[in-house]
């Protein structure tokens, strides 16, 4: 399974905890009780969404209690059937597949055992790799049970808090910061959570699955050892296991099978017309209705520490040195790696020909795909990383790549919160960086360290990248500043324009974060939002629940009429309802009516301007699973049978080209 699907599925299992609180206990029970169990847990990492399970905690949408102890029960369930295991079958479990591919599996845990007694049963628990088989040692070891399920006990209750309470730390910060700001809590929680996954699961690859891809490499190569053509023998002795570089270097190849078909796939998913394009419209609208001016001297300060003259100080520097050391292999591949990944991005940039999201540069650099800041910066932080991190330990190499792929991940966030650059355009530098970085640890892994000096080489290069940031940054920040400042993006329509064909420039239907098509937008209104709002009230519409502890917990009740339940914001092109509204039609149905700003602005006869808005009608149904829980289910593709529209000032039916209705209504300016 890549990266890219495990992420996904984590991140599903995450989102459904949040739209399900009254099965988070269940998850979390399985989840905890699958990375446990013997061998099943090196392939079911539960850290993901455990601390995602403790981040809705601390915004408020789940107990901690509860939580907290199914997952402990769950840790507990599943080192005792690992233990079970064990006991049963012993020695047999050696001779079986798949222990008698990976016997230095079984030999790790065996040592962890010996080493610690009783108190690996505690220990293993927190250490990757051994974790899901030192229980099933103690059972094939004979270790009393209760002794064993003592040490059980005792360590799944501090693996439960372990996983849980940051989580919930963070998202008690998110909750507080999302009382100023909504939008900023979702950007910063966004931001988290995608620089924990990718920590996770590098430290997953890196202390997990090279280990353990250690025996199938060896048939690999024992498999090109027995062909008789150069090519064959080349691979077998340059890749041989007993390098210990190899196996590394064989997963940079798989690296670069995967990101490089990824990185083209964005070029054609940008299209105008893709789902893809709609999502970096509306992200960049999220984000820019965010920006503050603490946040915008922040992220400036860090995107210029990406710019040409920086970038190229570190790597004139770390080249000279590797020369210095005469180190003629991997200098030389460092310099052809940077200087291609700067070459290859103007190239891109001129064949796509794609616009900023704001005006900044001229020439090739003007256009927007790929990103060069955060292509060149994944670059050379990665090569970096190879050079420095070369035949160390794992948990060294899991640190270092974690801190190089946070910084890249900064840098592009910097490049999108400031308009420079799309997401799409971000992702695809990140993938092309990946993709350079693989194949230069491909193609240099098998070499000796050449006499580089790992702790002068990181010393030099964070020395002249602060010395020259600094510089850069006092001189030109300023400069800088004017460059990134906040941009209108609102256009003006004179409304008998609008009136007679403006309104069809305004899409059809609500368009989510990611791109998607949703519900119709079935309103567009020129009046105020209070308005509107006092005109649902006549009708007997209510203001939609907040979203707080006790609303939450209406979920986890089975009673709990579907007026009462607080709905799931909806974005529309990045911006956040100015107003939700409820209408309850009996306890199990109710209709929502959601009005979002849009970007147009309405004129009238004189100068003044007024905001247009949309507004969206869904019908809800509430589900009881089991009679003891509430949730809700609809359907965002099919208009609303309710539409409370009728009766509005100046309220007008207009057809759309694909036969769906719209009302336009409201005061002229």
């Amino acid at each position: 399974m890549s990266t890219d699907l495990v992420t996904q599925y984590l991140q599903q299992i995450v989102d459904f905890i949040g739209a399900n609180p009254s099965l988070a206990g269940f998850i979390c029970f399985f989840v905890a009780m699958g990375e446990a169990l013997f061998l099943v847990g090196l392939f079911f990492p539960s850290t993901v969404v455990l601390v995602g399970a403790g981040t809705l905690i601390g915004l408020g949408n789940l107990e901690f209690w509860p939580i907290f102890i199914w997952t402990t029960a769950g840790a507990i369930a599943g080192d005792a059937i690992s233990y079970w295991v064990g006991y049963c079958f012993k020695d047999q479990l050696r001779r079986n597949w798949p222990l008698n591919k990976y016997p230095q599996m079984v030999q790790r845990g065996e040592d962890f055992f010996a080493r610690h007694g009783g108190k690996s049963i505690f220990i293993g628990r927190f250490v990757p790799g051994v974790k899901s088989v030192v229980p099933g040692i103690a059972g094939m070891a004979d270790m009393n049970f209760a002794r064993f399920s003592f040490f059980n006990v005792m360590s799944a209750f501090a693996w439960a808090a372990v996983h849980l309470v940051p989580g919930v730390m963070a998202g008690s910060a998110l909750s507080a910061l999302g009382e100023i700001d909504t939008r900023m809590s979702i950007i910063l929680g966004a931001l988290c959570l995608a620089v924990f996954i990718v920590i996770v699961v590098i430290r997953w690859v890196i202390l997990i699955i090279l280990p353990i891809f250690g025996g199938t490499h060896g048939i690999m190569m024992r498999w090109f050892a027995r062909r008789p053509d150069r090519f064959s023998q080349w691979i077998a002795r340059t890749y041989d296991p007993d390098n210990p570089q190899s196996v590394g270097m064989l997963l940079s190849a798989l690296l670069l099978l995967i990101t490089l078909p990824a990185f083209f796939w964005f070029t054609q998913a940008i299209a105008p017309e893709k789902t893809m394009a709609r999502a970096d419209l509306a992200i960049r609208t999220f984000l820019e209705a965010a920006r503050t001016p603490k946040l915008d001297q922040l992220m400036i300060g860090f995107t210029m520490m990406g710019d040409g003259i920086v970038t190229t100080s570190v790597a004139v520097a770390v080249g000279l040195y590797l020369y210095s050391r005469k180190a003629w292999r991997r200098a030389t591949g460092f310099i052809i790696a940077l200087s291609s990944s700067a070459l290859f991005v103007v190239i891109i940039k001129s064949l796509v020909g794609r616009d900023r999201p704001i005006d900044l540069y001229s020439g090739a650099d003007s256009f927007s795909f790929p990103s060069g800041h955060t292509t060149v910066t994944a670059v050379l932080m990665g090569i970096l990383v190879v050079l420095i991190a070369h035949e160390r330990s794992g948990r060294f190499k899991a640190a270092l790549y974690s801190l190089a792929a946070v910084y890249s991940i900064f840098m592009g966030f910097s490049r999108i919160y400031l308009g420079a650059h799309w997401l799409s355009d971000v992702l695809a530098g990140l993938l092309f960086g990946a993709c350079l970085v693989a194949t230069f640890a491909f193609v240099f892994g098998h070499i000796h360290n050449e006499k580089v000096g790992r702790g002068a080489l990181a010393g030099l290069s964070m020395a002249v990248l602060a010395a020259v940031s600094t510089y850069h940054v006092s001189y030109g920040f300023e400069n800088a500043a004017r460059m990134y400042k906040p941009r209108s993006t609102i256009t003006i329509m004179d409304y008998s324009q609008w009136y007679a064909y403006g309104w069809r420039n305004i899409p059809a239907k609500r368009i989510n974060l990611v791109g998607d098509f949703e519900e119709p937008l079935a309103l567009q209104w020129s009046g105020t939002p209070q308005e509107i709002q006092g005109f649902l009230e006549n009708k007997g519409w209510q203001p939609a629940p907040k979203w707080d502890v006790k609303s939450a917990t209406g979920y986890l009740k089975g009673e709990t009429p579907a007026g009462d339940l607080p709905p799931v914001p909806h974005t529309n092109a990045g911006r956040l309802p100015i107003l939700t509204m409820i209408y309850q039609s009996d306890d199990d149905h109710r209709y929502v009516f959601w009005l979002w700003e849009t970007k147009f602005q309405l004129k009238g006869d004189g100068d003044a301007t007024s905001p247009l808005y949309v507004g969206a009608t869904l019908e809800e149904q509430a589900v009881r699973p089991f009679g003891e829980f509430s949730g809700l289910k609809s359907d965002d593709d099919k208009p609303a049978a309710l539409h409370p529209f009728a009766g509005l000032e100046g309220a007008t039916l207009k057809v759309r080209v694909n036969g769906e209705n719209v009302v336009l209504a409201g005061p002229k300016p």
